[in-house]
């Protein structure tokens, strides 16, 4: 059976809008209960004057959750809470949560009431019906589940004090039985109005000081508190990223009692928790520490305790840690199984127990707190790594238990540190949201899983995250730009530059990059009957490697090949694809119509025909001229070869030729350079001799050709004959039409839209001037 994992987690506690604030608050000793006026005023009916209290309950964003304005004033806060925090804990687990849409995703949620339903009902006249959807506690689930899209269960639980533990039982038991592949699990408590404490008082539960003094001689009830926590639970092959693993949980009912419904049972604790470890096999010596119910009663403490003890310490051993977060916190009941589950997740992930509040004197009724065996944590001590044991009780007696096995983090030196410069993608519901992000990727920039877990949900819609923005960590570089970008989004066009964009060093840094490095050595694979290795050849290029035309064919076509599939690994696919000259390799690899093995091969045969054919030297250059007007300047025997822009033409044929029509040129005062083209006059008429042997070539390559989709703008046939046969497939014909045609790179990029994204895909960035010479000439305000 595959392991279940805690994958992601996010929560609001007392004092604490967040985990990390909340870690803060703990391992400093904050005393998180405090004595104000927020809910009601300090000792009102006698209450005790101190709570813990959430610092915020009154915002909500309700657009992103697509809830009615009508329907976000009569919902209950504690649902409004759930909402974020369980969105939260999603996108803490690096998961995208529109990837979970439609999914057998669960919910579970521990909430026991809703004091804001009995608010808004309070008068019948007024009701609107939106209080019945926003405050039924089946809703607190239900609108989870809506919202995401989940087709798993979707459940309430009250069972008091243990319900979100219970949850979580529940959702780890539904995991296991296959009923769905993950969940969240939420639990959540309000102190709204003064009622509920007022009947816990009479009872004779709370601490008249407002102190949950857990396993101390002096204490004397609990205290009420708040919270909200959300978990992701799901199996380890889905997670991202994995905080602990869940080995087992269980739960039972103390039933029938003579001193009371709401005394609680050692005894019937005692045995919930010797079934679980024998079910699973754990020797309960291997138990480091136990996070107990702990609320500070003084008969509830001993029960529990000494039930611990009878489990876990009727060996020798180590003295048991155990702890209660209530101390720290107060007991904010349905909730407390998951804020004490926080607590447990962020020591781990700290590598110290954080420490009880108010313990000063054991209770004299836990003898095991007196004789050493049991060493409650009143200071921080670092964590071993043993097993970890989770208890949370309902005052009805509902017992649950849960087991962890600590995430053993076993980081390599590359996954510890990061070698290479790294672009971190960020979203956001605001600029403010996406600069904080940043800054927070620049702050921890040597955290690769931190920069991992922000890429993975970098492509959460623009209607949830209209902003965007990336930067570089790992570099000194401050490259940064934000953006708000379209809901309507823009289509991605590559365009697949071609000779003269080789050069010596070419790919180096990139082969640091493992999928890189892969995608290089599979062409390596490819090209292993031709006695070529293009890692090699990358790696050792001096000054002349790439004058060599299969050199610089192979080379350049192995970085564009690996250059796609980065951009595939990162869920990229293009809308449109261009390419200039031999960059028609590429382009039908980017369009699936060449494999990986065609188009290097492809490559080479190219290089290989034109190297062994014996051309008569020849010559290339770009010139300041249009198109017709090279037609009628260029002199006997060179020829307009590519149209790169407007103004922009390379010309080609014998070598002296375009030596002297270039200097004819400079004289006139037009602009002209000669390019590197390896002594070959590329796209001009010494082609068609090599026609014949490269057709022979690439029909053993291209063996079955495949359609070319609309995506694919060619720019070696001229617009009126794209229905042509030629035109259809990727076929050996098509590509000895491109090096024997001229390049129509200029008609091709009309075809891009005005609002796309264009993306070079080459070894360096030859063509960016003609892309924005032409983008100017179309659209005035490109630059603007």
């Amino acid at each position: 059976m595959e392991e279940i994992v805690i994958a992601g987690i996010a929560g609001r506690l007392p004092e604490s809008d967040n985990l990390q604030e909340f870690w803060d608050n703990l391992i400093q000793g904050v005393d998180l209960v405090t004595e104000d006026d927020r809910r009601w005023k300090p000792g009102l009916y006698g209450l005790p004057a101190r709570n813990g209290k959430l610092k915020e309950i009154n915002k909500f964003d309700a657009s992103f959750f697509g809830v009615h304005p009508k329907q976000a004033h009569t919902m209950d806060p504690q649902l409004r809470l759930l909402l974020e925090v369980s969105y939260e804990a999603i996108v803490d687990g690096g998961i995208n949560p529109s990837d979970l849409r439609g999914t057998k995703t669960g919910v579970w949620v521990g909430v026991s009431g809703s004091e804001a339903g009995e608010a808004f009902s309070r008068d019948p006249e007024e009701l609107l019906g939106y209080s019945m959807t926003g405050c039924q506690r089946a809703m607190f689930a239900n609108r989870i589940s809506y919202f995401f899209d989940f087709k798993g269960p979707s459940l309430a639980i009250d069972t008091a004090c243990s319900s979100s533990l219970l949850a979580l039982e529940n959702a780890y038991k539904a995991i296991y039985h296959g009923q769905c592949d993950a969940a969240i699990v939420g639990g959540v408590n309000l102190l709204l109005k003064p009622n509920t404490s007022v009947q816990f008082m009479k009872l004779g539960m709370l601490s008249p000081d407002g102190t949950c003094k857990s396993f101390d001689a002096s204490g004397n009830g609990y205290c009420r508190s708040e919270a909200a926590c959300a978990v992701l639970v799901t199996k380890k092959s889905m997670a991202k990223r994995v905080y602990a693993t869940i080995l087992n949980a269980g739960s039972n009912t103390d039933g029938y009692k003579e001193q009371g419904v709401t005394f609680p049972s050692g005894e019937v604790q005692q045995q919930l928790l010797n079934s679980l470890y024998k079910e699973a096999g754990i020797p309960t010596n291997e138990v480091e520490y136990v996070e107990a119910h702990g609320t500070g009663t003084k008969v509830g403490d001993p029960q529990e305790v000494n039930g611990i003890v009878n489990v876990f310490c009727n060996s020798e051993r180590e003295p048991l840690l155990i702890g209660s977060t209530k101390s720290n916190m107060g007991h904010p009941e349905p909730a407390s199984g998951l804020a004490a589950l926080a607590k447990v997740i962020l020591s781990l992930e700290h590598g110290v127990w954080a420490p009880n509040l108010h313990y000063k004197n054991p209770n004299p009724d836990i003898p095991a707190l007196q004789d050493g065996r049991i060493q409650v944590v009143s200071k921080p001590i670092p964590v071993k790594g043993g097993i970890v044991g989770i208890n949370s009780f309902g005052f009805g007696g509902s017992n649950v238990h849960v087991i962890l096995r600590p995430n053993k983090k076993k980081l390599s030196s590359t996954e510890s540190s990061l070698p290479l410069p790294r672009l971190v993608q960020v979203c956001g519901r605001t600029q403010e949201a996406v600069e904080a992000l940043i800054e927070k990727s620049r702050n921890l920039a040597s955290d690769a899983s931190l920069v991992n877990l922000l890429n993975s949900i970098s492509g959460i819609p623009p209607s949830a995250m209209p902003y965007r923005g990336y930067t570089l960590v790992g570099t000194e570089s401050d490259v940064k730009e934000i953006q708000q970008s379209q809901t309507t989004g823009r289509p991605l066009w590559y365009i697949c530059s071609g000779m003269g964009t080789q050069w010596k060093g070419m790919g180096h840094s990139l082969m640091n990059l493992d999928m890189f490095r892969q995608s290089i050595l599979r062409s390596d694979e490819a090209l292993k009957g031709t006695g070529l290795k293009v890692s090699e050849l990358l790696l050792k290029a001096d000054d002349s490697t790439f004058e060599d035309t299969v050199h610089a064919f192979v080379g350049l076509a192995a970085i564009q090949i690996a250059q796609i599939d980065m951009l595939k690994a990162m869920k990229l696919e293009p809308d449109g694809i261009v390419g200039h000259s031999v960059g028609e390799l590429a382009c039908g690899y980017a369009d699936n119509s060449l494999t990986h093995g065609e188009a290097i091969l492809a490559a080479y045969w190219r290089g290989k025909c034109i190297k062994e054919a014996k051309l008569p030297p020849g010559g290339m250059a770009a010139v300041g001229l249009t198109w017709e007007e090279c037609k009628v300047q260029c002199p006997q025997g060179v020829v307009p070869a590519c149209h790169n822009s407007e103004d922009t033409v390379t010309i080609s044929g014998p070598q002296d030729s375009v030596r002297d029509f270039v200097v004819k040129l400079k004289k006139d005062g037009v602009f002209a350079k000669e390019v590197q083209s390896a002594g070959v006059a590329f796209h001009s008429y010494y082609m068609a001799s090599i026609a014949p042997s490269l057709l022979r070539a690439l029909k053993k390559v291209i063996t079955v050709p495949k359609k070319r989709s609309h995506r694919w703008v060619s720019t070696s046939i001229p617009e009126s004959h794209w229905r042509s046969d030629l035109a259809q497939l990727s076929s050996a014909e098509y590509h000895v039409n491109n090096l024997v045609s001229p390049v129509l790179f200029q008609e091709g990029l009309q075809s891009i839209p005005e609002n796309a994204v264009v993306v070079e895909i080459a070894p360096h960035a030859l063509l960016q001037a003609s892309l924005i010479s032409c983008f100017l000439l179309a659209h005035p305000w490109f630059l603007e």
